[in-house]
């Protein structure tokens, strides 16, 4: 068979080449596999290794360097090839090109990114990035440092200071639940808590957090529930409102078992319901009252 030349280059072509008329080399100038830019910005948060590439941060899956770069080039650069699904990828890092700042933090590497076809192995493709990495704190780190951002508010309450061991306790259960909260996702976090008269003001990084705790107090604790709002802004972007959530949590000051005293006369805590207080007097007789009554009217416990 006679020898067959490339159209390009000249160069002697065989069946191994990709195309009938052009060398591997002559292919892959006219037609690369994909094309990527030579420059990429990447910003890592200091605090928490999350990235970005403009203003939505995400949390790497790996919470190492080098795992999250890799990561945010599969995102934000190979995204399109990648739904296509016809090119194998691999990346590596050129540790000649590494560049620290005073600070030693790496702000400044080549990447190599490498492409083969699955379906033609003969036909592969590597490119060069060179990327800068940007340390910054992103905005929920941010606020945790400032310590003062707070999107909603719990109240908890006590009706007097015989109930301030019950604050304790609740607040204990609370501290402990979103501490394993926030490991899990760093969105969740108590930003202060403020002393009051009868109780304490959680100042809360999220109204989801707020819903969290009210379902963990539900499990253990009987409670009036009274919930408001208050505008404080509007998001242009969206076309809504901004609102700060506030709810007041005021525990029951009785519980099952207690002997309680009604107009003069004794009665028994037989059952506490979601929002019903069921009592038995001397007499057999029951009384069923709505939780709200034990704040309103002046009613005496005595110790048994």
């Amino acid at each position: 068979m006679p020898n067959r030349f490339c159209a390009i280059c000249g160069k002697v072509i065989s069946d191994a080449d990709p195309h009938f008329g052009m060398c591997y080399d002559c292919y892959l100038k006219e037609k690369p596999l994909f094309d990527l830019p030579k420059r990429f910005s990447l910003n890592i948060c200091i605090d928490c290794g999350s990235y970005s590439k403009k203003e939505v941060w995400i949390e790497p899956r790996d919470n190492e360097l080098f795992p999250t770069i890799n990561e945010a080039i599969h995102r934000f650069l190979l995204k399109n090839y990648l739904k296509k699904s016809n090119i194998e990828f691999s990346i590596t890092f050129d540790e000649k090109s590494y560049i620290f700042s005073s600070k030693d933090l790496l702000n400044n590497l080549d990447i190599v990114v490498n492409g083969k076809m699955k379906e033609n192995t003969n036909l592969k493709y590597q490119e060069t990035i060179n990327v800068n990495l940007n340390y910054l704190l992103c905005k929920n780190c941010s606020n945790i440092r400032g310590g003062t951002y707070y999107i909603s508010i719990i109240q908890l309450r006590v009706k007097d200071e015989t109930q301030f061991d019950l604050i304790d306790k609740a607040l204990n259960e609370i501290n402990k639940y979103v501490e394993k909260l926030f490991e899990k996702d760093q969105k969740h976090y108590i930003s202060k808590i403020e002393d009051q008269k009868f109780g304490v003001d959680l100042y809360l990084s999220s109204n989801e957090l707020m819903n969290y705790i009210i379902k963990l107090l539900r499990v253990k604790y009987y409670f009036l529930i009274k919930r408001t709002k208050k505008l404080i802004g509007r998001d242009i972007q969206k076309g809504k409102n901004l609102y700060r959530l506030k709810t007041l949590i005021k525990f029951l000051p009785i519980q099952k078992n207690d002997i309680v005293i009604i107009e003069n006369e004794d009665f028994l805590i037989e059952k506490i319901t979601k929002n019903k207080v069921f009592l038995r007097n001397r007499k057999n007789s029951k009384l069923i009252k709505n939780y709200s009554y034990f704040f309103n009217e002046k009613i005496l416990k005595k110790k048994i």
